[in-house]
Protein backbone atom coordinates (compact mmCIF):
# COMPACT_ATOMS: atom_id res chain seq x y z
CA UNK A 1 0.00 0.00 0.00
CA UNK A 2 0.90 3.18 -0.88
CA UNK A 3 1.39 6.56 1.66
CA UNK A 4 1.02 10.16 0.06
CA UNK A 5 -0.49 13.36 1.56
CA UNK A 6 -2.62 13.70 -1.31
CA UNK A 7 -4.08 11.25 -4.11
CA UNK A 8 -5.59 12.53 -7.21
CA UNK A 9 -7.48 10.78 -9.10
CA UNK A 10 -7.73 12.01 -13.07
CA UNK A 11 -4.74 13.40 -14.96
CA UNK A 12 -6.56 16.46 -16.90
CA UNK A 13 -6.36 19.79 -16.62
CA UNK A 14 -7.70 19.72 -12.98
CA UNK A 15 -6.33 17.18 -11.89
CA UNK A 16 -2.66 17.70 -13.17
CA UNK A 17 -3.29 21.15 -11.63
CA UNK A 18 -4.10 20.49 -7.97
CA UNK A 19 -1.51 17.54 -8.04
CA UNK A 20 1.51 20.47 -8.87
CA UNK A 21 -0.17 22.90 -6.80
CA UNK A 22 0.34 20.03 -3.72
CA UNK A 23 3.54 18.81 -4.64
CA UNK A 24 4.98 22.79 -4.66
CA UNK A 25 3.77 22.92 -1.00
CA UNK A 26 6.30 19.84 -0.46
CA UNK A 27 3.14 17.27 -0.04
CA UNK A 28 4.15 13.76 -1.13
CA UNK A 29 1.35 13.19 -4.04
CA UNK A 30 0.20 10.59 -6.28
CA UNK A 31 -1.73 11.13 -9.83
CA UNK A 32 -3.89 7.92 -11.36
CA UNK A 33 -5.09 8.13 -14.63
CA UNK A 34 -6.55 5.32 -16.25
CA UNK A 35 -5.32 6.33 -19.94
CA UNK A 36 -2.10 6.84 -21.00
CA UNK A 37 -1.10 9.84 -22.58
CA UNK A 38 -1.68 11.18 -25.00
CA UNK A 39 -5.05 10.61 -25.41
CA UNK A 40 -8.07 12.85 -27.00
CA UNK A 41 -10.53 14.45 -25.29
CA UNK A 42 -13.93 15.91 -26.55
CA UNK A 43 -13.56 19.94 -25.51
CA UNK A 44 -13.90 22.80 -27.23
CA UNK A 45 -10.16 23.77 -27.33
CA UNK A 46 -10.22 27.06 -26.36
CA UNK A 47 -7.60 29.13 -23.67
CA UNK A 48 -9.21 31.87 -22.38
CA UNK A 49 -7.54 34.88 -20.64
CA UNK A 50 -8.67 33.98 -17.20
CA UNK A 51 -6.34 30.45 -17.52
CA UNK A 52 -3.21 32.28 -17.96
CA UNK A 53 -2.40 33.77 -14.30
CA UNK A 54 -3.74 29.89 -13.01
CA UNK A 55 -0.91 28.26 -15.71
CA UNK A 56 1.76 31.11 -13.95
CA UNK A 57 1.38 29.97 -10.58
CA UNK A 58 1.53 26.37 -11.32
CA UNK A 59 4.51 26.75 -13.54
CA UNK A 60 3.37 25.47 -17.00
CA UNK A 61 2.49 29.02 -18.48
CA UNK A 62 5.65 29.05 -20.48
CA UNK A 63 5.24 25.33 -21.69
CA UNK A 64 1.96 26.05 -22.72
CA UNK A 65 2.84 28.86 -25.00
CA UNK A 66 5.12 27.01 -27.00
CA UNK A 67 2.33 24.29 -27.79
CA UNK A 68 1.52 25.38 -31.63
CA UNK A 69 -1.78 27.17 -31.26
CA UNK A 70 -3.97 29.45 -33.29
CA UNK A 71 -5.06 32.91 -31.76
CA UNK A 72 -8.92 33.67 -31.94
CA UNK A 73 -9.93 37.46 -32.64
CA UNK A 74 -13.39 37.31 -30.99
CA UNK A 75 -16.66 35.62 -31.22
CA UNK A 76 -19.73 35.63 -33.78
CA UNK A 77 -23.29 34.30 -33.02
CA UNK A 78 -25.90 33.49 -35.83
CA UNK A 79 -29.84 32.01 -35.95
CA UNK A 80 -31.57 30.22 -38.52
CA UNK A 81 -33.31 33.47 -39.60
CA UNK A 82 -29.93 35.35 -40.65
CA UNK A 83 -29.28 37.30 -37.42
CA UNK A 84 -25.76 38.18 -36.72
CA UNK A 85 -23.78 39.63 -33.52
CA UNK A 86 -20.51 39.71 -33.43
CA UNK A 87 -18.11 40.34 -30.53
CA UNK A 88 -14.49 41.61 -30.95
CA UNK A 89 -12.02 40.63 -28.37
CA UNK A 90 -10.66 44.23 -26.48
CA UNK A 91 -7.06 42.84 -25.68
CA UNK A 92 -4.11 42.60 -27.96
CA UNK A 93 -1.80 40.41 -26.25
CA UNK A 94 -3.52 37.20 -28.05
CA UNK A 95 -3.91 35.35 -25.37
CA UNK A 96 -7.21 34.12 -25.99
CA UNK A 97 -6.53 31.14 -28.20
CA UNK A 98 -7.37 27.77 -29.93
CA UNK A 99 -5.03 24.73 -28.91
CA UNK A 100 -5.32 21.49 -29.09
CA UNK A 101 -6.64 19.93 -25.44
CA UNK A 102 -4.05 16.26 -26.25
CA UNK A 103 -1.23 18.61 -26.22
CA UNK A 104 -2.57 20.65 -23.11
CA UNK A 105 -3.15 17.84 -21.25
CA UNK A 106 0.72 16.04 -22.09
CA UNK A 107 2.28 19.56 -20.86
CA UNK A 108 -0.10 19.53 -17.54
CA UNK A 109 0.89 15.91 -16.42
CA UNK A 110 4.37 16.43 -17.44
CA UNK A 111 4.53 19.70 -15.09
CA UNK A 112 3.02 17.89 -12.21
CA UNK A 113 6.37 15.00 -12.67
CA UNK A 114 8.66 17.60 -12.42
CA UNK A 115 6.95 19.30 -9.56
CA UNK A 116 7.95 15.78 -7.68
CA UNK A 117 4.31 14.01 -8.17
CA UNK A 118 3.80 10.30 -8.46
CA UNK A 119 1.96 9.67 -11.66
CA UNK A 120 0.61 6.26 -12.75
CA UNK A 121 -0.69 6.17 -15.90
CA UNK A 122 -2.84 3.50 -18.04
CA UNK A 123 -4.02 2.86 -13.60
CA UNK A 124 -8.08 2.44 -13.38
CA UNK A 125 -9.17 3.68 -9.52
CA UNK A 126 -12.27 1.60 -8.82
CA UNK A 127 -13.29 2.97 -5.56
CA UNK A 128 -12.17 4.30 -2.11
CA UNK A 129 -13.12 2.43 1.16
CA UNK A 130 -11.82 3.71 4.65
CA UNK A 131 -10.01 6.59 3.36
CA UNK A 132 -7.98 4.03 0.85
CA UNK A 133 -8.28 4.48 -2.85
CA UNK A 134 -8.67 1.31 -4.46
CA UNK A 135 -6.81 1.35 -7.97
CA UNK A 136 -6.28 -1.87 -10.73
CA UNK A 137 -2.46 -2.15 -8.96
CA UNK A 138 -3.75 -1.95 -5.46
CA UNK A 139 -4.29 -0.06 -2.41
CA UNK A 140 -3.18 3.54 -1.51
CA UNK A 141 -3.67 5.97 1.50
CA UNK A 142 -4.10 9.58 1.86
CA UNK A 143 -3.35 11.57 4.81
CA UNK A 144 -4.58 15.04 4.26
CA UNK A 145 -6.81 14.72 1.00
CA UNK A 146 -8.41 12.53 -1.94
CA UNK A 147 -9.08 14.48 -4.90
CA UNK A 148 -11.14 13.65 -7.99
CA UNK A 149 -10.72 15.12 -11.25
CA UNK A 150 -12.04 11.98 -13.13
CA UNK A 151 -14.55 14.21 -15.19
CA UNK A 152 -18.61 14.02 -15.63
CA UNK A 153 -18.85 10.36 -14.87
CA UNK A 154 -16.97 10.34 -11.76
CA UNK A 155 -16.20 7.49 -9.96
CA UNK A 156 -15.06 9.56 -6.99
CA UNK A 157 -18.33 11.46 -6.38
CA UNK A 158 -20.79 8.31 -6.73
CA UNK A 159 -18.27 6.32 -4.36
CA UNK A 160 -17.89 9.29 -1.64
CA UNK A 161 -21.38 9.83 -1.83
CA UNK A 162 -20.98 13.66 -3.75
CA UNK A 163 -22.90 12.96 -6.57
CA UNK A 164 -26.22 15.15 -7.05
CA UNK A 165 -29.41 12.99 -8.97
CA UNK A 166 -26.75 10.36 -10.20
CA UNK A 167 -27.58 9.46 -13.98
CA UNK A 168 -29.68 12.57 -14.43
CA UNK A 169 -28.81 15.18 -17.04
CA UNK A 170 -29.73 16.89 -20.07
CA UNK A 171 -31.13 14.88 -22.51
CA UNK A 172 -28.47 16.57 -25.37
CA UNK A 173 -25.71 14.76 -26.80
CA UNK A 174 -22.95 16.99 -28.14
CA UNK A 175 -20.51 15.65 -31.27
CA UNK A 176 -16.83 16.69 -31.54
CA UNK A 177 -14.09 16.41 -33.85
CA UNK A 178 -11.72 17.94 -36.00
CA UNK A 179 -12.13 18.58 -39.89
CA UNK A 180 -10.54 20.41 -42.65
CA UNK A 181 -10.79 24.00 -42.42
CA UNK A 182 -12.69 25.62 -45.32
CA UNK A 183 -10.95 28.71 -46.03
CA UNK A 184 -14.19 30.57 -45.04
CA UNK A 185 -13.42 30.05 -42.17
CA UNK A 186 -12.34 33.09 -40.13
CA UNK A 187 -9.97 33.42 -36.85
CA UNK A 188 -13.30 33.69 -34.71
CA UNK A 189 -15.02 31.31 -32.35
CA UNK A 190 -18.21 30.79 -34.30
CA UNK A 191 -21.86 29.65 -32.38
CA UNK A 192 -24.70 28.60 -34.56
CA UNK A 193 -27.83 28.46 -33.48
CA UNK A 194 -30.49 26.30 -34.81
CA UNK A 195 -33.56 24.55 -33.88
CA UNK A 196 -32.71 22.23 -31.30
CA UNK A 197 -29.46 23.33 -30.40
CA UNK A 198 -26.72 25.11 -31.79
CA UNK A 199 -22.93 24.15 -32.68
CA UNK A 200 -19.75 25.79 -32.09
CA UNK A 201 -16.70 25.35 -34.34
CA UNK A 202 -12.97 27.34 -34.17
CA UNK A 203 -9.81 27.34 -36.64
CA UNK A 204 -7.47 25.23 -34.55
CA UNK A 205 -4.34 25.39 -36.65
CA UNK A 206 -3.79 26.48 -40.44
CA UNK A 207 -5.53 23.36 -41.51
CA UNK A 208 -8.30 22.16 -39.02
CA UNK A 209 -11.10 23.59 -37.10
CA UNK A 210 -12.46 21.71 -33.79
CA UNK A 211 -16.13 21.57 -34.04
CA UNK A 212 -19.00 20.56 -31.79
CA UNK A 213 -22.62 19.90 -32.35
CA UNK A 214 -24.96 19.91 -29.41
CA UNK A 215 -28.30 18.47 -30.11
CA UNK A 216 -31.19 15.90 -29.17
CA UNK A 217 -30.45 12.34 -28.34
CA UNK A 218 -32.15 11.25 -31.01
CA UNK A 219 -29.37 12.53 -33.26
CA UNK A 220 -26.46 10.31 -32.42
CA UNK A 221 -28.30 7.49 -34.40
CA UNK A 222 -26.28 9.78 -37.44
CA UNK A 223 -22.87 9.71 -35.66
CA UNK A 224 -21.25 7.62 -38.58
CA UNK A 225 -22.89 9.76 -41.04
CA UNK A 226 -21.63 13.23 -41.14
CA UNK A 227 -23.46 14.90 -43.98
CA UNK A 228 -26.77 13.38 -42.36
CA UNK A 229 -25.99 14.57 -38.95
CA UNK A 230 -24.71 18.31 -40.28
CA UNK A 231 -28.10 18.44 -42.79
CA UNK A 232 -30.34 17.91 -39.19
CA UNK A 233 -28.78 20.06 -37.06
CA UNK A 234 -26.37 22.80 -37.93
CA UNK A 235 -27.02 22.69 -41.62
CA UNK A 236 -30.37 24.22 -40.40
CA UNK A 237 -28.71 27.17 -39.98
CA UNK A 238 -27.47 29.10 -42.99
CA UNK A 239 -24.42 30.99 -41.67
CA UNK A 240 -23.41 27.24 -41.13
CA UNK A 241 -23.98 26.39 -44.65
CA UNK A 242 -22.07 28.79 -46.53
CA UNK A 243 -18.64 27.76 -44.91
CA UNK A 244 -18.88 25.01 -46.55
CA UNK A 245 -17.56 22.39 -44.66
CA UNK A 246 -17.02 18.75 -46.14
CA UNK A 247 -18.70 16.77 -43.41
CA UNK A 248 -15.82 13.98 -43.53
CA UNK A 249 -13.51 14.18 -40.28
CA UNK A 250 -10.03 14.00 -39.69
CA UNK A 251 -10.54 11.02 -37.30
CA UNK A 252 -14.08 9.37 -35.75
CA UNK A 253 -16.34 11.73 -34.15
CA UNK A 254 -16.69 11.61 -30.61
CA UNK A 255 -19.60 11.83 -28.52
CA UNK A 256 -20.26 13.28 -24.86
CA UNK A 257 -23.47 12.87 -22.65
CA UNK A 258 -25.09 14.09 -20.53
CA UNK A 259 -23.73 17.73 -21.81
CA UNK A 260 -24.77 19.17 -18.47
CA UNK A 261 -25.41 17.39 -15.22
CA UNK A 262 -26.48 19.24 -12.07
CA UNK A 263 -23.40 20.19 -9.67
CA UNK A 264 -22.16 17.75 -7.53
CA UNK A 265 -21.10 18.52 -3.68
CA UNK A 266 -17.74 20.09 -3.08
CA UNK A 267 -16.22 18.16 -0.53
CA UNK A 268 -17.01 15.67 2.31
CA UNK A 269 -15.07 13.70 4.25
CA UNK A 270 -11.43 14.83 3.20
CA UNK A 271 -12.45 13.87 -0.77
CA UNK A 272 -12.58 17.19 -2.61
CA UNK A 273 -14.16 17.32 -6.62
CA UNK A 274 -12.83 19.78 -9.36
CA UNK A 275 -13.19 20.58 -12.68
CA UNK A 276 -16.42 18.49 -14.55
CA UNK A 277 -16.40 16.20 -11.65
CA UNK A 278 -17.61 19.56 -9.87
CA UNK A 279 -20.23 21.01 -11.68
CA UNK A 280 -19.91 20.39 -16.29
CA UNK A 281 -19.81 23.27 -18.08
CA UNK A 282 -21.20 23.17 -21.86
CA UNK A 283 -18.57 23.59 -24.43
CA UNK A 284 -19.36 26.98 -25.77
CA UNK A 285 -18.41 28.98 -23.03
CA UNK A 286 -14.99 28.30 -23.34
CA UNK A 287 -14.91 28.57 -19.32
CA UNK A 288 -14.61 24.85 -18.72
CA UNK A 289 -10.78 25.00 -18.42
CA UNK A 290 -10.95 27.50 -16.86
CA UNK A 291 -12.81 26.12 -14.07
CA UNK A 292 -10.97 23.22 -13.83
CA UNK A 293 -7.75 24.72 -13.33
CA UNK A 294 -9.27 27.55 -10.44
CA UNK A 295 -11.14 24.53 -8.64
CA UNK A 296 -7.49 22.47 -8.68
CA UNK A 297 -5.95 25.64 -6.88
CA UNK A 298 -8.83 26.23 -4.27
CA UNK A 299 -8.70 22.77 -3.80
CA UNK A 300 -5.42 22.45 -2.85
CA UNK A 301 -5.49 25.88 -1.00
CA UNK A 302 -8.66 23.95 1.18
CA UNK A 303 -6.19 21.10 2.30
CA UNK A 304 -4.07 23.32 3.23
CA UNK A 305 -6.69 24.62 6.24
CA UNK A 306 -6.17 22.47 9.01
CA UNK A 307 -9.49 23.89 10.60
CA UNK A 308 -12.25 22.21 7.69
CA UNK A 309 -10.92 22.30 4.50
CA UNK A 310 -14.22 21.03 3.08
CA UNK A 311 -15.88 23.96 4.47
CA UNK A 312 -13.32 26.20 2.75
CA UNK A 313 -13.34 24.75 -0.19
CA UNK A 314 -17.10 24.56 -0.54
CA UNK A 315 -17.32 28.24 0.30
CA UNK A 316 -14.35 29.54 -2.22
CA UNK A 317 -16.55 27.23 -5.27
CA UNK A 318 -19.71 28.63 -4.26
CA UNK A 319 -18.24 32.17 -4.78
CA UNK A 320 -16.31 31.32 -7.81
CA UNK A 321 -19.39 30.09 -9.53
CA UNK A 322 -21.45 32.72 -8.18
CA UNK A 323 -19.03 35.23 -10.14
CA UNK A 324 -18.52 33.56 -13.69
CA UNK A 325 -21.44 31.06 -14.04
CA UNK A 326 -24.64 33.28 -14.46
CA UNK A 327 -24.41 35.01 -17.57
CA UNK A 328 -23.06 31.11 -18.80
CA UNK A 329 -26.29 29.90 -17.41
CA UNK A 330 -28.55 32.86 -18.95
CA UNK A 331 -26.80 32.46 -22.14
CA UNK A 332 -26.76 28.30 -22.33
CA UNK A 333 -30.05 28.58 -22.17
CA UNK A 334 -30.57 30.90 -25.14
CA UNK A 335 -28.84 28.61 -27.21
CA UNK A 336 -31.27 26.01 -26.67
CA UNK A 337 -34.32 28.55 -27.43
CA UNK A 338 -33.39 30.31 -30.96
CA UNK A 339 -36.87 32.49 -30.87
CA UNK A 340 -35.30 34.02 -27.95
CA UNK A 341 -32.08 33.83 -29.19
CA UNK A 342 -33.14 36.39 -31.88
CA UNK A 343 -34.85 38.67 -29.85
CA UNK A 344 -31.63 39.65 -27.89
CA UNK A 345 -29.36 39.47 -30.81
CA UNK A 346 -31.94 42.37 -31.63
CA UNK A 347 -32.03 43.91 -28.64
CA UNK A 348 -27.86 44.20 -28.23
CA UNK A 349 -27.19 45.14 -31.60
CA UNK A 350 -28.92 48.61 -30.31
CA UNK A 351 -26.83 48.53 -26.98
CA UNK A 352 -23.13 48.59 -27.84
CA UNK A 353 -22.50 48.45 -23.88
CA UNK A 354 -24.09 45.24 -23.48
CA UNK A 355 -22.09 43.85 -26.32
CA UNK A 356 -18.98 44.84 -24.29
CA UNK A 357 -20.40 43.33 -21.17
CA UNK A 358 -20.97 40.26 -22.78
CA UNK A 359 -17.71 40.44 -24.45
CA UNK A 360 -15.52 40.55 -20.89
CA UNK A 361 -17.91 36.75 -20.14
CA UNK A 362 -18.10 34.98 -23.39
CA UNK A 363 -14.01 35.85 -24.00
CA UNK A 364 -12.98 35.54 -20.74
CA UNK A 365 -11.19 38.96 -19.82
CA UNK A 366 -13.71 39.44 -16.75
Amino acid sequence: MGEFDVIVVGGGPGGSTVATCCAQRGWRVALFEHARFPRHKACGNVLNPNCWPVLERSGAAEKVRDLPQFPVAGATFTTADQQVLQIDRRDGDGRFTAIRRGLLDVVLLEQARSAGVTVFEDDTVHGIESGEVITHSGRHRARKGIVGADGRHSVMAQAAGLARNPGRGTEYIAFQGHFPAPKSMDDRVQLHVFPGGYCGLVRIDSDQLNLCIVAGRDQARHRDNCAALFARTAGQNPHFRALDIVPQPSEQLHCVHPVRMPPNVPAKKGIFLVGDALRVMEPFTGQGIYFALRTAELAAEAMNDSRNPEATYAAAVTQLYRERARINDWLRWLMYHERAARTVINLLQKRPRMISKLADNVLGEA
